[in-house]
């Protein structure tokens, strides 16, 4: 008998809880429920962001790669055009240039006029430059300077790029 006593109040305390459970345990389950359905949202859009992120800066990277291999041959080719212009100036000898004037007091006979021309030709490219080299020089430089603003600019992009996923990562 005691423990009909002792059992029966368990058991109307359990029927009172269960009787109240339904009301409260659905507005809590689907609190909840709304919260982690906005949690999965926020990190879908956050998935998102890393995913953009990501795919911008591989083609930030790319470009920048791609500029660099731009400078790279047009600094080399600057440097060959510049040493062909170091070795026209160091090929200036004041001895061919005293016989081209020696010739033009005293005309050459009729065979040795082509040698000459030839000669003249390449004399004044010394004396004078080579006017084609010097174009040039002229434009692999303007070439250079804005393939260096290009990649200055990729560079900023990729840096700003970076300031954003670190910042977004601080939150």
């Amino acid at each position: 008998m005691m423990k009909q006593m002792v059992i029966a109040p368990m058991v109307m305390g359990a029927a009172l809880f269960a009787g109240q459970a339904p009301t409260t345990a659905p507005r809590s389950a689907s609190a909840s429920l709304d919260d982690v359905v906005a949690e999965v949202r926020i990190l879908r859009s956050e998935m998102k962001q890393s995913a953009e992120a990501t795919l911008r800066a591989q083609l930030l990277v790319a470009r920048l790669q791609v500029e660099e291999q731009r400078i790279a041959g047009l600094a080399h080719q600057l440097s060959e055009t510049e040493q062909q212009i170091r070795a026209l100036e160091g090929a200036r000898n004041p001895m061919l240039e005293q016989m081209m004037k020696e010739w033009d007091k005293n005309p050459p006979e009729q065979g040795e006029v082509d040698m000459l021309a030839g000669l003249r030709g390449q004399l004044d490219k010394i004396q004078n430059g080579d006017p084609v080299l010097k174009e040039r020089q002229a434009t692999l430089s303007r070439q250079l300077a804005d393939e260096q603003a290009r990649w200055v600019a990729f560079n900023a992009q990729l840096e700003a790029l970076e300031k954003s996923v670190t910042a977004g990562k601080n939150r």
